[in-house]
């Protein structure tokens, strides 16, 4: 029986006739990933008939060689052109048209193949790959799980060491920290961490900010398992909160709940979307952003759960829902999960509760 990256590479050969190529050059490296198990910073695959050619430099070749079993190898030196490497192996192939992923191909190593392998006709191809991963298997689904667990595992912690004066950089270090030390191979992204006013930039980058009683703390990070991420959001208080805050955690509570539940198979994303917004709406609010996106072996991927995207959900789709509202001089609250979408609902895999917590 193949192995999950053998079917992966299948499915997309399958497909070099509607694409209208020969084989298919993959070099983003989380697709290389992806179809092959490689996790190593410089990889590239070609698919195409009779096999399938991994291309790297010597100093992964050891570890190409066991993490991407079945699959021909073409070791390479640092500094030589991916071109004059790839050049004998399409002659021997017989490959006339090469794809690229062209949303990941710069405009300059277009220009190098362009000049370098004269003769091969170059098809611009979107998002071949990350098609095929929208839709997670049980295996993906699973590590999923772990990194969900690593985070909300890192929250609970980071509860227990809030104390007036820290900073905001000092709170992102121990939640980051905690993560890592609690299994995370490197963090999903660089943790949010916004005190009191702060919290109203949806994005906000630790600063030297001090917390002090009465404030919202906003906390949005995620941890990696197995290469797949994990997205979570939640706003605390530190102290006993004042009723506006009590009052608009409430609003972004009841509205991230209604987005939850809209999320199943056959919705689309403009159904989550507007679930979740029209409860802030009602209020006179809105967040300048979308409601969520998908998550997998990029903590941002497809889908895009926006008012404009009509993309339905499939069962496996991995989404967030983070609806939030942002008060200049007052604060923000936001409300994150990860979810899974399943035939009839969702399963939520950030478990940690979204209640207004005061730590």
């Amino acid at each position: 029986m193949n192995s999950a990256t053998d079917e992966r590479r299948d499915t997309i050969r399958a497909r070099l006739g509607e694409l209208g190529a020969d084989a298919i050059l993959v070099t983003k490296l989380v697709n290389v990933r992806y179809l092959t198990g490689f996790t190593g910073s410089n990889g590239q695959l070609l698919v195409g008939d009779p096999y399938d050619l991994f291309l790297t430099d010597g100093r992964y070749e050891e570890q190409a060689a066991r993490q991407c079993t079945g699959i021909a190898l073409a070791p390479y030196s640092s500094g030589r052109p991916l071109s004059d490497v790839l050049r004998p192996a399409l002659a021997e192939r017989h490959i006339e048209r090469l794809a690229l992923e062209a949303h990941h191909v710069t405009l300059q190593q277009a220009r190098v193949f362009r000049e370098r392998l004269p003769g091969i006709a170059l098809v611009e191809t979107t998002a071949v790959v990350e098609k095929l991963r929208i839709r997670k298997s049980e295996p993906e689904l699973e590590a999923l799980r772990r990194a969900a667990a690593i985070g909300d595992a890192a929250f609970a912690a980071l509860q227990e060491q809030l104390h007036d004066g820290m900073t905001e950089i000092d709170t992102a270090a121990e939640l980051d920290d905690t993560m890592r030390r609690a299994g995370s191979e490197r963090l999903s992204f660089d943790s949010i961490v916004a005190f009191g006013e702060n919290a109203a930039e949806p994005h906000h980058q630790p600063g030297t900010r001090r917390l002090k009683r009465g404030d919202l703390v906003k906390l949005d990070f995620g941890a990696t398992w197995g290469g797949y991420h994990s997205d979570m959001t939640r706003t605390i208080a530190f102290g006993k909160p004042s009723n506006d805050a009590k009052h608009i955690h409430r609003i972004v509570y009841e509205s991230q709940r209604a987005g939850v539940a809209a999320v199943r198979a056959g919705a689309t994303c403009s159904d989550v979307d507007g679930a979740a917004r029209s409860v802030v709406a009602r209020t006179g609010h809105d967040f300048g952003h979308g409601t969520g996106h998908g998550v997998g072996l990029e903590v941002h991927e497809a889908p895009s759960v926006r008012k404009e995207s009509d993309e339905v959900l499939e069962p496996g789709m991995v989404v967030t829902v983070e609806p939030g509202i942002y008060l200049p001089g007052f604060g923000g609250v936001r409300i994150e999960d990860t979810v899974v979408v399943t035939d009839d609902g969702c399963e939520i895999l950030t478990r940690s509760s979204r209640e207004l917590i005061e730590a």
